[in-house]
């Protein structure tokens, strides 16, 4: 009698090596392995944010660890967003922690069930476990805010901002 080989992946060792790399090796979730920068929304954000007085740099010492593609720098109208990674996402991610910062002084600026029915599954999971639970709202809506498309989010942007100046 022959004997068969396994189909599945948990059967064969290949796989479940596959499936044991998988949890040892932390990959980023729900993200494509080479998220690409789309040229005109990246040019567009870039002239808007330095038409509003936030400077945008590419070049800071953070930018040398391997999971960081952007910060906002608290208190300053600055905003880091290093070469890799979609630059116009971390843009619009990350300027969106200086208009809580800068403008809305901490305050939420969309409903919990709004930002509940935009997040992603994937984007719950990473935020529950990456994230701690004081932060876990700021982080949240940066996500949020930046999956708008560029005029909308600029749009929101001047609106929060302009609301704080009142």
């Amino acid at each position: 009698m022959t004997r068969q080989r396994p189909t599945n992946l948990i059967g064969s060792g290949r796989g479940l090596f596959s499936l044991v790399l998988g949890f040892l090796i932390p990959l980023p979730f729900g993200r494509p392995a080479a998220p690409q920068t789309d040229a005109a929304s990246w040019s567009a954000l870039l002239t808007a944010f330095q038409e509003r007085g936030i400077a945008v740099l590419a070049d800071h010492p953070r930018c040398r660890e391997p999971n960081l593609d952007g910060l906002y720098v608290r208190g300053r109208r600055e905003v880091v967003v290093c070469e890799r990674g979609d630059r116009s996402s971390t843009l619009r991610h990350e300027g969106w922690h200086l208009v809580q910062s800068l403008c809305l002084s901490g305050r939420p600026w969309l409903e919990r069930s709004e930002v509940d029915h935009k997040l992603s599954r994937q984007d719950q999971r990473e935020l529950a476990m990456l994230v701690a639970p004081e932060r876990w709202w700021r982080e949240a809506e940066a996500r949020v805010m930046a999956k708008l498309p560029v005029v909308s989010y600029l749009a929101v942007l001047d609106q929060a901002c302009a609301s704080s100046n009142r």
